[in-house]
């Protein structure tokens, strides 16, 4: 077997995009931003602890788990496992013509055959598989959807082998989707540090320790936290086309599932390009080029569009409805997609209609909406209903902003969390993806009587101690932070609300002395409370809009707008003044923010200049070199920070610490943003008056 066959990825990849099949042929040819380092992935979401926890559970190790990478030896393994009448299996491989596919565990009884797949996902027992009413009666619930069709396509190709190898004997085969139970709580304690994640070159694996087998193996089926659901009867209905989303349009092409294998296989092991049609799907198209990219490596992206709606190099650099905000109208991209109208400037007001509620401050989500087409097209006709604010091509309603600033209560505290959700837990009586907060920080800003302000790093908190539950200390050490006073606490977004909402749960079936204490000091700042925290970002939406924003109110985007529109950071931040006596800071000394581009005019994205967690690290120069090359070792945004802590509760001592600092910097930046956004908001309607 020397060609390469269509494998359960290639389906996968199919049944997002036909065309996306010739792009992933060879990674070595298209650039592909989904093959990011497998290693930290995997310790966000815990894709391979779930699965080697899976191997424990079956009692799969030793010659039964098939770890050989070649198609022909893992088939001919597999053969050779067959002959024992009673036998679990881990990546069993199977394969039909140009079909292939490794069962994550296969378990043989007989002739009686129970494929399980096993997923990092967790699944509500109650939940339903397949719709039974309304408009979507009949098809499968589209959460659950290309998981189901992951395993329906490995139950087809399994059967499908066995009759070739054993056309004599007659098997079953049942199908079963291995998910994190929602309805379990974790009955051993650090279940998750019992499956430790290593890397080998480009290879990446989890690897259960003794312990895994003597306690987490030995749980009781009933007390699982990772359940084997039955979905051996959809898998029956999708292999015969029998569901409801099947045979439709925009899914599979309109094809019923046996024809859409046959011809995407086909497809993929010709090399040549399956059509489709352009749609909202081609925005999240990882077969393009980015920066860092090797100049070799080619543009599936570019290459399609330039193929399907005609593009011209020039094309891409205008403003494309790919890039328009669709907060709050999700259908509005598709609906100009289907109109076939790709760039901005087509878009009318029989796409997207006015604005009808005027009478609230600040922009709504479609004024906002028509902004960016605006200022993105430079259409005067449209600028006039924004131009009262908007100043060098920034919209900036000071108006609006005075009147919020003016309810906000000095000192004013700016708080970041840093969390994990795992699928399996690190603490007994959690249950898969339970949230745990192990980091915030926290600037001040307090005002003179001068009218001059100071900032501070005030303080922050991080757990590194393995195997620790953190989640209430945290909320202890939050209250002595922002808890003294009546000063106005921001954050960024919903996520710090939910945190505090979910710890307050948790505190609620404790058994902590002073649980009642932190619960009254969670909801004296959350939801509807007094004092709830005030969601600086919000007042971003309403009242500032910067072109580079694009559709996203990300906070890693806007402070490179905020920056870049503001004279008195640039300024003030281009000196070392953070990290001294006038600004203290935990965990930086005489920091430069304010760094340019090549281009000597744009800020460069104060997250780029973050120190790397090898900058921390005392080994030799050629291992720190060597280690920057392999993994992109810099904690720069929320994926990473999770990852890097889940890293943190397997390094050893030197590695740990190395990471606990980049950690802390990454989250004192995270608040730190914040601060630069409300200088720039104070600036702006000082300058007003």
């Amino acid at each position: 077997m020397k060609q390469k066959l269509f494998t359960k990825s290639a389906f996968k990849i199919a049944l997002e995009c036909p065309r996306r099949l010739y792009y992933a042929y060879d990674s070595k040819l298209y650039a592909n931003q989904d093959l990011t380092d497998d290693f930290l992935k995997s310790l966000a979401d815990g894709g391979f602890q779930v699965g080697e926890l899976a191997k424990v559970y079956y009692g799969v190790k030793g010659d039964a788990d098939i770890d050989v990478l070649g198609y022909d030896e893992a088939v001919e393994k597999t053969k050779e496992l067959f002959k024992n009448d009673t036998i679990n299996i881990a990546e069993a491989a199977f394969c039909s013509g140009n079909l292939f596919v490794r069962a994550d565990i296969v378990e043989k009884k007989g002739n009686d055959i129970t494929l399980i797949e096993v997923k990092a996902k967790s699944w509500d027992p109650a939940a339903a598989f397949i719709a039974t009413q309304g408009r979507t009666r009949g098809c499968i619930n589209s959460k659950i959807l290309p998981y189901l069709y992951d395993v329906a396509f490995q139950k087809y190709v399994v059967m499908k082998a066995l009759k070739e190898l054993y056309p004599d004997q007659q098997f079953t085969v049942k199908a079963r989707l291995m998910m994190a139970d929602k309805s379990k709580v974790a009955t051993v304690d650090g279940l998750n540090q019992m499956f430790r994640i290593y890397k080998n070159g480009d290879r990446s694996y989890a690897q259960a320790d003794e312990l895994a087998w003597t306690v987490a193996g030995v749980v009781p089926e009933n007390e699982r936290i990772l359940t084997a659901f039955d979905v051996d009867q959809y898998c029956d209905m999708i292999i015969a086309g029998e569901t409801g989303e099947q045979g439709k349009p925009d899914f599979m092409e309109g094809m019923k599932f046996q024809e859409f294998v046959e011809v995407m296989s086909k497809h993929y092991c010709e090399r040549t390009i399956a059509m489709t049609t352009l749609g909202t799907k081609c925005f999240k198209c990882p077969f393009h080029r980015e920066a860092g990219d090797k100049e070799t490596l080619r543009d599936g992206y570019r290459e399609c569009w330039k193929d399907m709606a005609k593009f011209t190099d020039v094309d891409f650099d205008k403003a494309l409805v790919k890039d328009l905000s669709g907060l709050y109208t999700p259908t509005a991209k598709s609906g100009l997609m289907k109109k076939h109208k790709y760039f901005m400037d087509e878009i009318t007001y029989d796409d997207i209609e006015r604005s009808k509620n005027l009478k609230e401050p600040g922009l709504d989500n479609v004024q906002r909406k028509w902004l960016q087409i605006a200022t993105a097209t430079g259409k005067e006709e449209l600028l006039k209903d924004f131009e009262t604010y908007i100043k060098d091509g920034v919209y900036v309603d000071t108006d609006g902003l005075k009147a919020e600033m003016a309810k906000w209560k000095f000192p004013l505290h700016f708080i970041d969390f840093e969390t994990s959700k795992s699928a399996l837990p690190f603490y007994k009586g959690l249950r898969p993806y339970e949230q745990i907060a192990f980091q915030f920080s926290h600037h001040k800003v307090e005002m003179g009587a001068d009218g001059q302000y100071k900032v501070t790093h005030q303080s922050q908190y991080i757990n590194a101690e393995k195997g620790f539950f953190p989640n209430f200390e945290f909320v202890r050490q939050l209250k002595k932070a922002v808890g003294e006073d009546e000063g106005t606490i921001f954050r960024y977004m919903d996520h710090e609300n939910g945190v505090l909402n979910d710890i307050r749960r948790q505190l609620e079936i404790s058994e902590e002395e002073d649980k009642d204490e932190l619960i009254a000091f969670i909801k004296s700042i959350t939801n509807d409370a007094e004092r709830t925290m005030v969601d600086i970002a919000k007042s971003v939406l309403k009242y500032y809009y910067h072109p580079s924003m694009k559709g996203s109110n990300s906070i890693k985007d806007v402070l490179p707008a905020i920056l870049n529109s503001s004279k008195l950071i640039k300024s003030k931040y281009s000196k070392p003044v953070y990290g001294t006596p006038e600004m203290p800071s935990l965990n930086l000394e005489n920091k430069v923010w304010i760094e340019y581009e090549e281009d000597g005019k744009t800020v460069k994205n104060p997250y780029k200049l973050l120190p790397s967690v090898s900058t921390y690290l005392d080994i030799p120069q050629e291992e720190l070199d060597k280690m920057e090359r392999e993994d992109d070792d810099t904690v720069s945004n929320g994926g990473a920070a999770l990852a890097a802590y889940g890293k943190l509760q397997f390094s050893d001592t030197q590695m740990s610490q190395a990471l606990e600092k980049a950690l802390l910097c990454y989250c004192e930046l995270d608040t730190l943003a914040m601060v630069f956004i409300w200088e720039y908001f104070n600036d702006c309607c000082k300058k007003a008056q």
